[in-house]
């Protein structure tokens, strides 16, 4: 009766064994399919919609921001949240310019935080880009509000635009000008300069 009891046990400890390699063979598969990668190659657009308000007159070099990619692509779902830090600012001053510029360092994708080098124009004050951003200030803004309200027109808004950018140019040299702000919800578009691996 002990003979075939010690087989029994030798038996069963074998099949232990067998039943643990299995499980780390399949384990080791499973963590090798977790880190494949798909690059993304340098130079690729990213749009990002800024979740953050940054200004000219407040905003310092390191300062974080956050927002949300706004074009989904393979890897990179829409609404990948994106982060960054302020490059380099200029208040605005007598005589010059006020002036924005950001990076963008960080895409978080299902959990996973990558890192990204990625840079945009910057924008600066009384330019076409600020214009078109939304970050146009003072007499610019409010000589296209007086130029429609005048004519009722676009072309009024056109014209009372040209001379209220006019006004602008003469304020800025003589007082201290105007900031760039950037509002929540506004859209850029940052260019890789480094390849990017994403888990899939």
């Amino acid at each position: 009766m002990r003979y075939p009891l010690w087989i029994s046990l030798i038996v069963l400890v074998a099949a232990v064994g067998l039943a643990g390699c299995r499980n780390d063979q399949q384990n080791t598969a499973n963590n090798t399919t977790r880190v494949a990668t798909l690059n993304l190659p340098s130079g690729t657009s990213i749009d990002v919609t800024l979740g953050t308000t940054l200004s000219s007159k407040s905003a310092s070099v390191g300062d974080a921001w956050t927002g949300s990619v706004s074009n989904g692509r393979e890897g990179i779902p829409a609404g990948s949240v994106a982060g960054g830090t302020v490059s380099a600012v200029k208040p605005a001053v007598k005589g010059d310019r006020a002036m924005l510029d950001l990076r963008l360092t960080s895409i978080t994708v299902e959990g996973h935080r990558y890192t990204v080098h990625g840079s945009t124009e910057a924008i600066i004050a009384g330019s076409t880009r600020a214009r078109n951003l939304g970050a146009i200030a003072g007499s610019a803004a409010g000589g296209a509000l007086i130029g429609k309200a005048v004519s009722g027109t676009g072309k009024g808004a056109l014209i009372g635009g040209i001379i209220g950018g006019g006004v602008a140019t003469g304020v800025v040299a003589s007082s201290d000008g105007y900031q760039v702000v950037l509002k929540q919800g506004t859209p850029l578009t940052f260019t890789t300069s480094q390849a990017v691996a994403v888990r899939q």
